[in-house]
Protein backbone atom coordinates (compact mmCIF):
# COMPACT_ATOMS: atom_id res chain seq x y z
CA UNK A 1 0.00 0.00 0.00
CA UNK A 2 1.38 3.53 -0.65
CA UNK A 3 2.34 5.68 1.63
CA UNK A 4 0.63 8.88 0.23
CA UNK A 5 -1.86 8.81 -2.67
CA UNK A 6 -1.86 9.73 -6.00
CA UNK A 7 -1.90 13.99 -6.90
CA UNK A 8 -4.90 12.89 -8.98
CA UNK A 9 -6.83 11.28 -6.09
CA UNK A 10 -5.71 14.05 -3.66
CA UNK A 11 -7.12 16.92 -5.83
CA UNK A 12 -10.00 15.39 -6.62
CA UNK A 13 -10.76 15.26 -2.92
CA UNK A 14 -10.00 18.53 -2.29
CA UNK A 15 -9.70 21.00 -5.24
CA UNK A 16 -7.91 24.18 -3.64
CA UNK A 17 -4.92 21.55 -3.10
CA UNK A 18 -4.30 22.04 -7.28
CA UNK A 19 -3.41 25.50 -6.35
CA UNK A 20 -1.34 25.02 -3.18
CA UNK A 21 0.70 22.61 -5.22
CA UNK A 22 0.98 24.91 -8.02
CA UNK A 23 2.34 27.67 -5.50
CA UNK A 24 5.06 24.94 -4.72
CA UNK A 25 6.30 24.18 -8.55
CA UNK A 26 4.06 21.12 -9.01
CA UNK A 27 0.76 20.77 -11.92
CA UNK A 28 -1.08 18.35 -10.64
CA UNK A 29 -2.35 17.66 -14.21
CA UNK A 30 1.83 16.94 -15.24
CA UNK A 31 2.14 14.46 -12.39
CA UNK A 32 -1.61 13.22 -11.73
CA UNK A 33 -0.52 9.63 -11.46
CA UNK A 34 2.81 9.98 -9.03
CA UNK A 35 2.38 9.95 -5.10
CA UNK A 36 2.64 13.21 -3.34
CA UNK A 37 5.63 11.35 -1.57
CA UNK A 38 7.34 10.54 -5.15
CA UNK A 39 6.88 14.35 -6.75
CA UNK A 40 7.80 16.34 -3.08
CA UNK A 41 10.93 13.55 -3.44
CA UNK A 42 11.49 15.24 -6.76
CA UNK A 43 11.48 18.56 -5.66
CA UNK A 44 12.84 18.47 -2.46
CA UNK A 45 10.42 18.97 -0.26
CA UNK A 46 8.89 17.65 3.23
CA UNK A 47 5.53 16.24 2.28
CA UNK A 48 4.26 16.37 5.75
CA UNK A 49 5.35 20.50 5.26
CA UNK A 50 3.04 20.39 1.96
CA UNK A 51 -0.03 18.69 4.55
CA UNK A 52 0.58 21.80 7.14
CA UNK A 53 0.85 24.20 3.87
CA UNK A 54 -2.67 23.35 3.31
CA UNK A 55 -4.10 23.47 6.44
CA UNK A 56 -3.33 26.74 7.05
CA UNK A 57 -4.47 27.77 3.42
CA UNK A 58 -7.68 25.77 4.58
CA UNK A 59 -8.08 28.00 7.59
CA UNK A 60 -6.97 31.06 6.18
CA UNK A 61 -9.91 30.77 4.15
CA UNK A 62 -12.76 30.05 6.98
CA UNK A 63 -15.29 32.67 6.90
CA UNK A 64 -17.56 34.13 9.55
CA UNK A 65 -19.42 37.31 9.01
CA UNK A 66 -20.50 37.45 12.92
CA UNK A 67 -16.85 37.11 13.90
CA UNK A 68 -15.59 39.59 12.01
CA UNK A 69 -18.04 41.97 12.64
CA UNK A 70 -16.97 43.39 16.08
CA UNK A 71 -13.16 44.72 14.47
CA UNK A 72 -12.41 47.74 13.99
CA UNK A 73 -12.48 49.35 10.46
CA UNK A 74 -8.66 49.56 10.41
CA UNK A 75 -8.46 45.81 10.97
CA UNK A 76 -10.87 45.31 7.75
CA UNK A 77 -9.10 46.99 5.53
CA UNK A 78 -5.96 44.87 6.52
CA UNK A 79 -7.90 42.02 6.32
CA UNK A 80 -9.81 43.17 2.57
CA UNK A 81 -5.85 44.43 1.12
CA UNK A 82 -4.66 41.16 2.54
CA UNK A 83 -7.01 39.47 0.71
CA UNK A 84 -6.78 41.41 -2.66
CA UNK A 85 -2.71 40.66 -2.38
CA UNK A 86 -4.04 36.34 -2.37
CA UNK A 87 -6.22 37.37 -5.26
CA UNK A 88 -3.15 38.57 -7.14
CA UNK A 89 -0.28 36.64 -6.68
CA UNK A 90 -1.86 33.40 -5.68
CA UNK A 91 -5.38 32.67 -7.17
CA UNK A 92 -5.25 34.45 -10.12
CA UNK A 93 -1.95 32.92 -11.50
CA UNK A 94 -2.61 29.95 -10.86
CA UNK A 95 -5.99 29.95 -12.63
CA UNK A 96 -4.12 32.28 -15.63
CA UNK A 97 -1.78 29.53 -15.98
CA UNK A 98 -4.01 26.56 -15.96
CA UNK A 99 -5.89 28.24 -18.48
CA UNK A 100 -3.34 29.32 -20.74
CA UNK A 101 -1.34 25.76 -20.52
CA UNK A 102 -4.28 23.74 -20.86
CA UNK A 103 -4.98 21.53 -24.06
CA UNK A 104 -8.12 22.29 -25.73
CA UNK A 105 -8.29 19.40 -27.47
CA UNK A 106 -8.36 16.88 -24.06
CA UNK A 107 -10.62 19.49 -22.55
CA UNK A 108 -14.23 17.93 -22.57
CA UNK A 109 -15.35 21.03 -24.26
CA UNK A 110 -13.18 22.12 -26.87
CA UNK A 111 -15.21 25.29 -27.92
CA UNK A 112 -15.54 26.51 -24.15
CA UNK A 113 -11.41 26.59 -23.42
CA UNK A 114 -11.07 28.87 -26.63
CA UNK A 115 -13.16 30.76 -25.24
CA UNK A 116 -11.43 30.97 -21.91
CA UNK A 117 -8.11 31.06 -23.38
CA UNK A 118 -9.87 34.75 -24.92
CA UNK A 119 -11.76 35.69 -21.86
CA UNK A 120 -9.73 35.17 -18.91
CA UNK A 121 -7.07 37.35 -19.39
CA UNK A 122 -9.14 40.40 -20.07
CA UNK A 123 -11.45 39.50 -16.85
CA UNK A 124 -7.89 39.15 -14.79
CA UNK A 125 -7.12 42.44 -16.06
CA UNK A 126 -9.84 44.49 -15.54
CA UNK A 127 -10.11 42.44 -11.91
CA UNK A 128 -6.65 43.65 -10.96
CA UNK A 129 -7.15 47.23 -12.12
CA UNK A 130 -10.36 47.62 -9.95
CA UNK A 131 -8.25 46.23 -6.89
CA UNK A 132 -5.74 48.97 -7.25
CA UNK A 133 -8.27 51.55 -7.81
CA UNK A 134 -10.06 50.46 -4.71
CA UNK A 135 -6.79 50.53 -2.78
CA UNK A 136 -5.81 54.11 -4.47
CA UNK A 137 -9.41 55.52 -3.85
CA UNK A 138 -11.51 53.82 -0.93
CA UNK A 139 -8.44 52.29 1.84
CA UNK A 140 -6.66 55.06 1.42
CA UNK A 141 -9.77 57.65 2.51
CA UNK A 142 -10.71 55.84 4.82
CA UNK A 143 -7.09 56.10 5.92
CA UNK A 144 -7.55 59.90 5.63
CA UNK A 145 -10.43 60.05 7.83
CA UNK A 146 -8.86 57.68 10.88
CA UNK A 147 -6.26 60.64 10.88
CA UNK A 148 -8.87 63.27 11.30
CA UNK A 149 -10.08 61.58 14.19
CA UNK A 150 -6.79 62.11 15.65
CA UNK A 151 -6.44 65.92 14.35
CA UNK A 152 -7.44 67.60 11.13
CA UNK A 153 -4.55 69.36 9.79
CA UNK A 154 -5.82 69.91 6.45
CA UNK A 155 -9.68 70.99 6.44
CA UNK A 156 -9.63 71.85 2.80
CA UNK A 157 -8.50 68.61 1.59
CA UNK A 158 -10.81 66.85 3.97
CA UNK A 159 -14.22 69.24 3.20
CA UNK A 160 -13.23 69.09 -0.84
CA UNK A 161 -12.70 65.15 -0.59
CA UNK A 162 -16.23 65.00 1.47
CA UNK A 163 -17.77 66.62 -1.23
CA UNK A 164 -16.19 64.44 -4.42
CA UNK A 165 -15.51 60.98 -2.82
CA UNK A 166 -17.63 60.14 0.18
CA UNK A 167 -18.49 56.51 1.15
CA UNK A 168 -22.19 57.01 -0.21
CA UNK A 169 -20.62 56.97 -3.87
CA UNK A 170 -17.48 54.17 -3.21
CA UNK A 171 -20.76 51.83 -2.04
CA UNK A 172 -22.53 52.46 -5.28
CA UNK A 173 -19.76 52.19 -7.47
CA UNK A 174 -18.64 49.17 -5.67
CA UNK A 175 -22.41 47.51 -6.92
CA UNK A 176 -21.33 47.49 -9.86
CA UNK A 177 -18.81 44.84 -9.49
CA UNK A 178 -19.91 42.78 -7.15
CA UNK A 179 -20.57 39.91 -9.50
CA UNK A 180 -17.25 39.89 -11.41
CA UNK A 181 -16.84 36.22 -12.33
CA UNK A 182 -20.89 36.34 -13.91
CA UNK A 183 -19.52 36.23 -17.78
CA UNK A 184 -17.44 33.28 -17.16
CA UNK A 185 -19.90 31.25 -15.00
CA UNK A 186 -22.48 32.05 -18.16
CA UNK A 187 -19.93 30.90 -20.59
CA UNK A 188 -19.13 27.40 -18.53
CA UNK A 189 -22.91 27.34 -17.85
CA UNK A 190 -22.48 27.58 -14.48
CA UNK A 191 -19.46 25.44 -14.51
CA UNK A 192 -21.39 22.60 -15.45
CA UNK A 193 -19.72 19.07 -15.60
CA UNK A 194 -20.72 15.57 -16.99
CA UNK A 195 -20.13 13.10 -14.62
CA UNK A 196 -17.39 11.37 -16.94
CA UNK A 197 -15.40 14.67 -16.78
CA UNK A 198 -11.37 14.57 -17.07
CA UNK A 199 -9.52 15.63 -13.72
CA UNK A 200 -8.22 19.16 -15.31
CA UNK A 201 -11.96 20.27 -16.56
CA UNK A 202 -12.89 19.34 -12.92
CA UNK A 203 -10.22 21.16 -10.83
CA UNK A 204 -10.30 24.21 -13.16
CA UNK A 205 -14.09 24.21 -12.90
CA UNK A 206 -14.23 23.56 -8.95
CA UNK A 207 -10.93 26.43 -8.67
CA UNK A 208 -13.08 28.88 -10.53
CA UNK A 209 -15.96 28.36 -8.17
CA UNK A 210 -14.00 28.66 -5.28
CA UNK A 211 -12.94 31.75 -6.47
CA UNK A 212 -16.00 33.21 -7.53
CA UNK A 213 -17.42 32.52 -3.83
CA UNK A 214 -14.02 34.49 -2.20
CA UNK A 215 -15.17 37.21 -4.64
CA UNK A 216 -18.42 37.47 -2.75
CA UNK A 217 -16.98 36.86 0.76
CA UNK A 218 -15.39 39.79 0.21
CA UNK A 219 -18.04 41.85 -1.39
CA UNK A 220 -19.90 40.60 1.49
CA UNK A 221 -17.66 41.98 4.27
CA UNK A 222 -17.13 45.35 2.28
CA UNK A 223 -21.19 45.91 1.60
CA UNK A 224 -22.02 44.36 5.39
CA UNK A 225 -19.28 45.57 7.54
CA UNK A 226 -16.64 48.26 5.75
CA UNK A 227 -19.15 50.38 4.58
CA UNK A 228 -21.53 51.04 7.07
CA UNK A 229 -18.56 51.55 9.42
CA UNK A 230 -16.84 53.77 6.61
CA UNK A 231 -20.57 55.64 7.08
CA UNK A 232 -19.93 56.19 10.58
CA UNK A 233 -16.59 57.34 10.39
CA UNK A 234 -17.35 59.95 7.54
CA UNK A 235 -19.90 61.46 10.00
CA UNK A 236 -17.84 61.48 12.91
CA UNK A 237 -15.19 63.39 10.48
CA UNK A 238 -17.54 65.55 9.22
CA UNK A 239 -19.30 66.89 12.79
CA UNK A 240 -15.41 67.45 13.70
CA UNK A 241 -15.34 69.59 10.97
CA UNK A 242 -18.57 71.39 11.50
CA UNK A 243 -17.02 71.79 15.33
CA UNK A 244 -14.39 73.69 13.89
CA UNK A 245 -16.89 76.01 12.05
CA UNK A 246 -15.19 75.10 8.12
CA UNK A 247 -18.64 73.93 7.55
CA UNK A 248 -20.45 77.04 8.27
Amino acid sequence: MEKFPSIASLVKENAQLAEMLHQLGIRYYQDADKTLDQVCRDKGIDPAKVFQHFELLRKNQDFDLAQLAPYPIEILVTLLRHSHQLFIKQKLPFLYQTIEEMDEKKFFRPDIARDLKLVFPIFAEDFIRHIYEEEDTLFDYIGFLLDCTKEIRNPGKLFFLLKTRGIHSFSIHHEAHDNELSGIRSLTEDYLLPADADLFSFILYRELQDFEKQIKQHAVIENHLLFPKAMRLENEVRWRLDQIGYLG
